[in-house]
């Protein structure tokens, strides 16, 4: 498997490979078509009934229908990062892309090139949703009774900031668990769309909430899924910039204490041979 750093085209010091980041932002593409398709089919499939126009339309979904659509984005990404991870890093999202950025390991260009993949690759994979289905498309993010912009554009930010940590931490900082990105992120993903579909429909993704409101045409409280994740991918990259400091700072003092106990130890053993083997001393005559 590539080094992260290099599918990501964020090696410190390497210039601008414009083949390379076409490439990988060809792949980014195909990805997030692959998974705004899977993804939101499945929620059609899940929400398929005349009374339910979308997710967060006026009645809310059923637990049932919540499970199904999270199952669907879940398993969406995780097979969309087993296609397209190995040419682009598979990072799918406009707010998990602006924390990679923001922290360097994606340089600007290729990340401008990711963004526009992105949103071209959504709009595509949700007309294609919209295409094979009897109704119109039903994954619009909108806000369910009961919850207000305020609680929207919190539970996307917390949302957000979750998945983006998930990522940083696991998938960046090449943990145990990076060999196994794609059910780490879609586990994440299912978790996130458990929590917020009651709210909104869970969009954690400003080009999957884009794409759904250029096919169906409603647009309403859309801010909310563009600042929101943004946000929380920003928030994100304070937090784990912050865990990073508290962490080199605190083997910085775990490596000066190892040293300063192993200089007293290596003193101890030469006083002991000192006080075994006395100094010889030969006496001279004069």
């Amino acid at each position: 498997m590539r080094p992260i750093n290099d599918i990501f085209g964020c090696n410190k010091g390497s210039p601008p490979n414009l083949r390379a980041d076409l490439k990988a932002s060809l792949g980014e593409f195909f990805g997030m078509a692959i998974f705004i398709f899977l993804a939101l089919a499945g929620v059609q499939g899940a929400l398929e009934a005349p009374t339910f126009q979308s997710v967060g339309a006026a009645t809310g979904p059923t637990a049932t229908q919540i499970q199904s659509i999270a199952f669907s984005f879940g398993v969406g990404i995780t097979v969309a990062l087993f296609i397209c991870g190995a040419v682009s890093g598979g990072i799918l999202n406009p707010a998990v892309l602006l924390s990679l950025m923001i922290t360097g390991n994606i340089n600007w260009l290729r990340g401008i090139f990711f963004f526009i993949a992105e949103i071209v690759g959504a709009i595509i994979g949700a007309y294609f949703a919209n295409f094979v289905t009897a109704h119109e498309l039903q994954g619009v993010n909108l806000l369910n009774p009961g919850f207000n912009y305020a609680q929207g554009f919190f539970a996307e930010c917390l949302l957000t900031c979750v998945l983006c940590l998930t990522v940083l931490f696991i998938i960046v900082d090449k943990h145990l668990l990076a060999d196994f990105a794609p059910f780490v992120v879609g586990s994440a993903v299912f978790i996130c769309h458990m929590i917020g579909a009651p709210v909104d429909g869970t969009s954690i993704n400003p080009a999957r909430s884009f794409a759904a409101s250029i096919v169906t045409g409603k647009w309403a409280n859309h801010w909310i899924f563009w600042f929101g994740p943004l946000i929380g991918g920003i928030f994100a990259v304070m937090i784990y910039l912050a865990v990073k400091v508290i962490t080199e700072e605190s083997q910085e003092k775990a490596l000066l204490q190892n040293a300063h106990n192993q200089a007293m130890i290596d003193a101890d053993k030469n006083k002991e041979q000192n006080q075994q083997n006395p100094a010889q001393y030969t006496s001279v005559n004069v």
